[in-house]
Parts: structure tokens; sequence; C-alpha cells
């Protein structure tokens, strides 16, 4: 009887965040969203692959996008805190959608080129400067500082299942119907999502529009920098993006170089990361209001880097995807720790322009696809994943103990 009721209380807990009319009606626009992102992911890697038959050229569209991403994110984080949040987004699905939609064409009239997918890179990296910020804002917006954890856990949850079902559609379509209707999911999948995001009730209008665009820059970045909690997980979210989110780039590197798979090989590879993903924000998700949040973002952290190392040395599938999933696993909880302190050390009318600056970390991602794309080509993916492993391992030991002693972490936790 007793763990009766305390599985139907981690399970209360675990769909609070849900419990909100608003909050629903975001979460179900993001589930569609990131399918559309994880599909994109599978489609451009497989596709530059089958193109140019070089790792190189992998990692150099996902550069683009990081160098996008990176250079307009700043901008990106003023435009949240200037304009309607719910606006702002069903736009950037918007043309999101768009892109899918022109690169299908393309496809099918055999017209498509390198630099075809070279510029939609460009503009996803711009695109997604201002979506990350946005999403975010809007939920600590919807359910506030006692709620966040949770909702960004139940958000990632959303996330990486959409992002499991999308690997297996985007491998099977391309293996059954061709490259150019996996594109076809892209923007079906975001226009499907900018049409839910017009349902969300509540006031997203921004608090400090009145302020000039250049000052609002200027103040997001000085408050960033002059609070050394802040400065510090910027930090380490840079790291973790460039050696670790990285992964997700890595595997059609991964399926075909090492492993020999096909595109519904690297489906199933991707929808274990995924799995992975999804079950480990599930258990953070009912962790409701966790007071130890930096602890869990530096144990996800170290974990991630251990398996990357792992991956080294082996070839076997069944292994592989056995790494895959614990990747996808320690990654998402640390996501949901980072992103819940980030937002807990923020003050409203500046937590626009911070979460913009964290968007730019996420343009490291990218950014390390094209680091490891390099050395995949010149040496091996091996090598590419053993520099990610010893990087996060060295610097997250090095930094530990900054954290640990650091009590506005715990008090704002």
């Amino acid at each position: 009887m007793a763990l009766l009721t305390h599985l139907k209380n981690r399970t209360t807990i675990l769909f609070s965040a849900l419990n909100n009319t608003n909050y629903r009606w975001y979460w179900f626009a993001t589930f569609f969203s990131s399918m559309s992102t994880g599909v994109n992911l599978i489609t451009q890697g497989w596709l530059v692959l089958e193109m140019t038959d070089d790792p190189l050229w992998v990692g150099l569209l996902a550069g683009i996008t990081g160098i996008a991403q990176i250079s307009f994110g700043t901008f990106g984080g003023v435009i949240v805190d200037r304009w309607n949040k719910r606006v702002t987004i069903t736009i950037l699905q918007f043309f999101t959608g768009l892109i899918g939609l022109i690169l299908t064409l393309l496809l099918i009239y055999n017209q498509l080129e390198l630099w075809h997918l070279a510029l939609a890179a460009m503009f996803n990296g711009v695109l997604q400067s201002v979506r990350i910020p946005t999403g975010n804002s809007i939920v600590f917006s919807i359910v506030g500082s006692k709620s966040i954890l949770n909702a960004l856990a139940s958000q990632l949850i959303g996330f990486n299942s959409s992002r499991m079902i999308g690997s297996l559609l985007a491998g099977t379509v391309i293996s059954v119907f061709g490259v150019e209707y996996s594109y076809l999911l892209v923007m079906l999948n975001s226009w499907i999502g900018a049409v839910i995001f017009l349902f969300m009730g509540g006031n997203y209008e921004s608090i400090s529009k009145n302020d000039s665009f250049w000052k609002s820059l200027r103040e997001g970045i000085k408050y960033s920098w002059n609070d050394k909690s802040i400065l510090l997980l910027l930090s380490i979210s840079t790291l973790i993006e460039l050696f670790g989110f990285s992964f997700f780039i890595m595997l059609p590197i991964i399926a075909k170089e090492i492993l020999g798979l096909n595109a519904q090989g690297l489906g199933y590879l991707s929808a274990a990361n995924a799995l992975g993903s999804t079950l480990s924000t599930i258990l953070v998700a009912s962790l409701g209001d966790f007071k130890y949040k930096p602890h869990l973002l530096l144990f996800s952290a170290l974990c991630v880097g251990v398996s990357l190392t792992v991956f080294v040395f082996t070839d076997l599938i069944i292994l592989s995807f056995v790494l895959s999933f614990i990747i996808g696993a320690f990654l998402m909880s640390y996501d949901a720790s980072m992103g819940s302190l980030l937002q807990l050390l923020c003050t409203d009318e500046i937590r626009g322009r911070v979460l913009g600056l964290y968007g730019i970390t996420f343009g490291f991602t990218p950014l390390g696809g094209f680091f490891l794309g390099a050395i995949s080509s010149l040496f091996s993916p091996s090598m590419a994943l053993g520099i990610s492993g010893v990087s996060i391992i060295t610097t997250i030991t090095f930094v530990q103990s900054r954290i640990r002693k650091n009590t506005r972490f715990y008090l704002e936790s």
C-alpha cells in the first residue's frame, strides 16, 4: 500500500507542469517542432555523406549552423526581451518549415547542390538562436520558479520522445521512399507546431521593450559577465555543447563509417539515444523541486565524458547502441539541471538576454560537429570521440570544486 502511495505521489510530481493548460499547448507544439529538428539532423547528415562520402562535409555544414547561431545569439536574446514571445516562436516555426519545403522541391527536381544545404544550415542556425531563448523564456513565464525543473524536464521528455519517433521515421522514409520525403516531414512537423503555438493563452509581451536595442544588448552581456555564477555555467555549457551534444551530429558518421549501417540502421541508433534521453528526463521530472541540481549537473556531465571515452574501444553494434542510450540519458539530465539553474539565477527583466547567451553556447554543438568531423576525416571517428570524452572528464574534474563550494547554486535551487 505504501509503495502504491509513493508511486502515485511520484506520478503526480512527474506530470505537475502538464496540469497547466497553457503549458500543455506549449508541450504539444514543441513535440512537433522537436520532431522536425530531429528529422532534419538525421536527413542532413545522411544526405551530405551520400553526396560527398566525406565526414568533413558533415561537420562543415554543422559548423555553418553553429557560426550562424553564435553570431546571432546575443541579438536573439534581446529579441526575446522586446517582442511578444508567442508570435516570435510561431513565425520561427513557419520559416523552419519553409526551408524544409524548399529543400524538398530542389531534391524532387534534381537541382539540389551542397551550397543549397549550406545556405539552409546557416538560416537554421539564425532561427535556432532566437527559438531556444524564446522557448525557455515562455516556459518560465508559464510555470514560474518552483516548477521550472519539472517543466524543463517535461519539455525534454517531449523533445526526446519526438526525436526517437522522428529518427525511426527519417531512417525508414529515406530507405523506402527517398531523402526528399524526409525533408517533407520537416516541413509538416514545423507547421503543425506553429499552429499549436497559437492556442497558448496568457501574456507573453516583453518587459523591457522601451529600452534601446543596443542598450539591452550591452546590459545582457554585462550582467552575465559580472555574475560569476552565471559565467561559470555558460562556460560549462560551451564545453558540453562542443564535445557532448556534438555526438548527435556524429551519429551518421558513426553509423556509416564505424558500424557499417544503412539509413534505417542510423535511425535505430539515433532512436536508442533518444530513448535514453526520454527515460532520463522522465526520472528528472519526477524529482520535482530537486535541491541538488548542481550535483546532478556535475555527475551527468562526467558520465557523458566516460561513456564517450568507452565508445572509442568498440565497433560492436549492440554495445554501440547501449552507449548511445547512456549518452542520451546523461546529456538530458545535465541539460535539465543547467537550464533550471540559469533561469533561477536571473531576474525577470534580464532573463531573455541571459538565455540568449545560453543559446549561443548551443551553437557550439554544430561547431563541435565541424571540429569532430574534421578529425574523423583526417584520422578516425574513434579519435574524435576519444578527444571529446577526455576533454569533458578533465574540465568537469577541474571545475567541480568551484560549483560545490558556491552556496548560491544551492540557495537558488
